[in-house]
Formats: C-alpha cells, structure tokens, sequence
C-alpha cells in the first residue's frame, strides 16, 4: 500500500505513477470511474455523487495524515504543509483522470507524474523530540 512506503515523495510518486497506470489500463474504458462519475453525475444521482466526494475525502484526509507523520519524522521539511500536498497530489491524480479519459498517453500521464513530483519540498526537518 502507498501509505507504507518509507518517504513521503515514495508516496506521491507511487500514486501519481499508479494513477497513469490505472487510468489507461482499459483502452476502452479510459479514465476513473469514482472521478467520471462525480463529474457526469445527473441530480437524481446526487447520493452517488456524494458517497463519491465523500469517498475521495477519505483518501485525501489519510493522506494528509501520512504527510504529518513525514513531517514530524523529519522526512519533509518544517515548512511543509502536509494538508496542501495531500490537496495537490490528490487534485493532480483527479486532473490525470480527466486528461486519461480525453486520450492522454501513459508517457503524456507519466510526464504530468514527473513534473508535479519536481515541486516536492526538499529538505530534512529535524524530527520532534530531537535538537539540530
């Protein structure tokens, strides 16, 4: 599981990665159905559409949670801002989706991956309980 991975950039990276991944596995069925589905949704499908934000903000918030942890162990930097990252991993995997489903490449997907991953904070933190 991503989660488990021993750094918080081990972690975008293997979503952001999985995520090119999974979107283009199916040729035929292209794209995410929890993001299509929250997209194209009709009102009649509002609670669909809910349980689907609803899911998404499950795994946002456990997400956040592992970039604290990064955070307080010092594998990112003091500055860092785990809620923001969690946001934009999660906002890029869904814009991934998205570009999947109007016929992006995986080596399209995988540059998107890259790039956003360019931007992660650098820098140790000292981890809580210890002094620099």
């Amino acid at each position: 599981m991503a989660l488990q991975l021993p750094t918080a950039r081990e972690v975008a990276a293997h979503i952001l990665y999985s995520t090119a991944d999974l979107n283009i596995r199916y040729p035929d069925h292209r794209g995410c159905l929890n993001i299509n589905g929250a997209l194209a949704g009709s009102d009649e499908a509002e609670t669909v559409r809910q349980a689907l934000i609803d899911l998404r903000a499950a795994g946002e918030a456990q997400l956040r949670e592992r970039f604290e942890r990064a955070k307080t162990e010092g594998d990112l930097p003091q500055s860092a801002k785990p809620d923001a990252l969690a946001a934009f991993v999660m906002a890029v995997a869904h814009g991934m989706a998205v570009q999947a489903k109007a016929g992006f490449t995986r080596e399209k997907l995988e540059a998107v991956a890259e790039q956003a991953l360019s931007t992660w904070p650098t820098g140790r933190s000292t981890p809580s309980g210890t002094s620099s």
